[in-house]
């Protein structure tokens, strides 16, 4: 995932969440509040030790992209939102579906906060909660992510 499709992620997710509660002009500060946070984030799915992945299959990328966006709290607000939406896509663009309910996603979410679990105790969660399906129809979230990405490119043009 990339740095400016996790900020569109997180300015969608927080801008729906702020409009739902306080209306489009709410005053909730969105947006990067600590940069290295964020981008720490990102690079935790790549960490190796003497050589080797720490996180060699998809499910545990997830699971360290999950935890970290979650707990470094990079963002002024909807960290864990932002966390849960991200996994989500991400585990999508890599061939898995979530079946599990958002509920049980932001539960997960504030688990990843408040218990501070492992990366392995996360992937097997994760795994309760996702499958590959045979043959992968267009869920809610992909049409979702071919919005975000084309907003990504109108805003090129």
């Amino acid at each position: 995932m990339s740095l400016e499709e996790l900020l569109i992620i997180h300015y969608v997710v927080a801008d729906e969440y702020f409009s739902e509660f306080y209306g489009r002009d709410g005053d909730e500060e969105r947006g990067v509040k600590d940069p290295s946070l964020v981008l720490s984030a990102l690079g935790a799915p790549k960490h190796t030790f003497d050589g080797k992945e720490l996180y060699p299959d998809i499910l545990s990328k997830a699971a360290a992209l999950f935890r970290s966006i979650a707990q470094n709290h990079g963002f002024y607000n909807a960290n864990k939102r932002t966390a849960m939406m991200a996994t989500i896509i991400f585990l999508e663009e890599n061939g898995y579906e979530v079946i599990a309910p958002k509920n049980k996603m932001y539960r997960l979410a504030m688990k990843i906060v408040m218990d501070k679990p492992s990366v392995n105790n996360i992937a097997r969660t994760l795994k309760k909660y996702t499958r590959v399906p045979e043959r992968k129809p267009k869920s809610k979230l992909e049409v979702y992510w071919d919005k975000i990405i084309s907003l990504i490119e109108n805003l090129r043009d």
